[in-house]
């Protein structure tokens, strides 16, 4: 029967442990500033409470600032804990807010960072727990009324509990914020990989091009040689020459397939397409499968450079298998023109309705991808998209001669310090906003609330009799004396608010307050009555 008690007894130690460990990490140096600007305004804040008392009388100069002190300390510490002890700093900041009365807005803040910093809601039970068992035993023990101690407990709660889910609230849907960043990172590298796998595909079938072709031309090296060999023209010397000419040509052609099967990095099946096929060739495959295709072009495909000639079939057949892929039944426009240096190939063909959204390249964009890297290895310049008019065109700029590639593939490395960039300038964009949404309604509530104090507090000061010139007024004095000691304005009461017969008859009685507290629960109301121009009587306003 000990082992379920010191199992419960072992759970609960360790759920206080969880709820009293601080958070992780050092505080850099932008944390360091909103604690102290925390402090600052926590301090302010508790500060306005003595100040206010010290102003209309209620406290003397060592009162004010013995409480003033204890309000610094008080916010010094829920600043303090606010970071590495949220829980804590509430409990701090729920007894300011019972000691001072602006302390409730302390409150609010702490508690909102809390909920914002706790990773999680168990120390909130347990803070909840406190809150619940502070108010129970100001209930029962309290020097105020049980209807006040209830009341202080509730207004904890209320002010901590809302702002606590608030501060969770922005918690959570940061961390999903981070997680979605995160995400579009992920896809990103996955999108690099794709992108990588296809250029080297195409790189491979570049490599096997290059095969074909050269291993054609070594092919007839080596034939030519053979015939030197046997002509029975030549001398011995000639004849030995001859040999070793064939014989250097059938061994560049094995090395050469040799090399090219190390560099192919793809296992895919032997490629279709006959050997040596020219564009109007493929056009003309491409017709008798059914497509219809209109081809214009100025240059003869079959003189231009092999790495040239290569890639300008390899567009048009790409764009053909795009066509029939996603754009089934429309016709094709493919012109290839030249101006003596550089060679334009462009297919276009109109986007069916619906098909909009629909990637075109093989593989969800891979055709694309391994287009522009054939382009840019001839020394050109690939682009694809849709042209605005419903169609979709791919065109490709070559060189007539040839050329290296130009640099720029690099940039895909710095993807993932393109996605922290937007997402700083989402950031920065969000803040701003947000500081508006949360600074501009704050600041219309505190000035209102200021304006309100001030006006509340001149209109209570100016109905303020002192408890010193009331006692010194005499009945029977003229009332051209009395009034010149009474203050400028006279708390209007409603005569359905008075006592029935509270103004004797043929009287006029004025009304003023005992205290310029306006918190003041012993300020009581006095009742000076005049008639014939003399202070007829004076007491206690007979308030129902």
């Amino acid at each position: 029967m000990e082992e379920p008690v010191v199992a419960r007894g072992t759970r609960a130690r360790r759920a206080l442990v969880r709820a009293l460990r601080p958070l992780p990490g050092p505080p850099t140096r932008a944390a360091v500033l909103a604690d102290t600007a925390l402090g600052v305004f926590g301090a302010l804040l508790l500060l306005s409470a003595p100040l206010y008392s010290a102003l209309t009388g209620q406290y003397d100069a060592g009162q004010a600032l013995l409480r003033g002190g204890l309000g610094v300390a008080v916010a010094a510490a829920a600043a303090v804990l606010a970071r590495r002890h949220p829980p804590a700093a509430v409990v701090v900041a729920s007894l300011a807010s019972l000691w001072f009365l602006p302390g409730g807005l302390l409150l609010l803040c702490v508690a909102y960072l809390a909920g914002r910093r706790s990773p999680d809601a168990r120390p909130v039970l347990v803070l909840a727990a406190v809150v619940l068992l502070f108010g129970t035993v100001s209930l029962l023990a309290g020097p105020a009324p049980p209807a006040e101690s209830a009341m202080a407990a509730l207004t904890l709660l209320l002010n901590a509990g809302p702002a606590w889910l608030v501060g969770a609230y922005r918690r959570q849907h940061a961390a999903l914020t981070a997680a979605g960043w995160e995400h579009a990172r992920q896809l990103r590298r996955e999108h690099r990989l794709v992108a990588e796998h296809a250029r080297s595909r195409e790189r491979s079938r570049i490599a096997q091009d290059m095969h074909d072709s050269l291993g054609h031309e070594l092919s007839l090296i080596a034939l030519r040689a053979g015939a030197l060999e046997v002509d029975p023209g030549l001398g011995g010397p000639h004849r030995e020459a001859a040999a070793d000419l064939r014989a250097t040509a059938v061994t560049a052609t094995e090395h050469l397939r040799e090399i090219i099967g190390v560099l192919r990095t793809d296992a895919g099946p032997d490629p279709v397409t006959p050997a040596g096929e020219g564009v109007a060739d493929l056009v003309e495959r491409a017709r008798d499968s059914g497509m219809r295709i209109a081809l214009v072009h100025d240059v003869d495909t079959a003189a231009l450079p092999p790495m040239v000639g290569r890639a300008v079939h390899r567009v048009v057949q790409e764009s053909l298998t795009n066509a029939t892929r996603y754009a089934p039944g429309t016709e094709v426009a493919v012109s290839i023109a030249g101006d003596g240096e550089r060679l334009e190939v462009r297919a276009v063909n109109p986007v069916p309705e619906g098909a909009e959204g629909v990637p075109h390249g093989v593989g969800g964009g891979r055709g694309l991808i391994g287009l522009r890297e054939r382009v840019r290895l001839a020394g050109g310049a690939f682009a694809a998209g849709p042209t605005g008019d419903g169609a979709w065109e791919v065109c490709a700029v070559l060189p007539l001669a040839g050329g290296s590639a130009p640099p720029g593939e690099a940039a895909d490395e710095d993807e993932d310090t393109a996605i922290d960039r937007l997402q700083r300038a989402a950031r920065r964009r969000i803040r701003g906003w947000s500081v508006a949404l949360v600074a501009v309604p704050v600041a219309a509530l505190a000035g209102l609330a200021a304006l309100l104090l001030l006006a509340a507090s001149t209109g209570i000061r100016s109905t303020t009799l002192e408890p010193e010139e009331f006692e010194r007024l005499r009945p029977g004095t003229p009332q051209s004396e009395v009034e010149e000691v009474l203050p400028p304005l006279s708390v209007p009461f409603d005569a359905r608010e008075l006592a029935e017969g509270a103004v004797p008859e043929g009287a006029v009685c004025s009304y003023y307050r005992s205290s310029a507290d306006p918190f003041d629960a012993e300020a009581t109301f006095y009742q000076l009555c005049f008639s014939d121009g003399r202070l007829s009587g004076k007491g206690e306003a007979p308030i129902r």
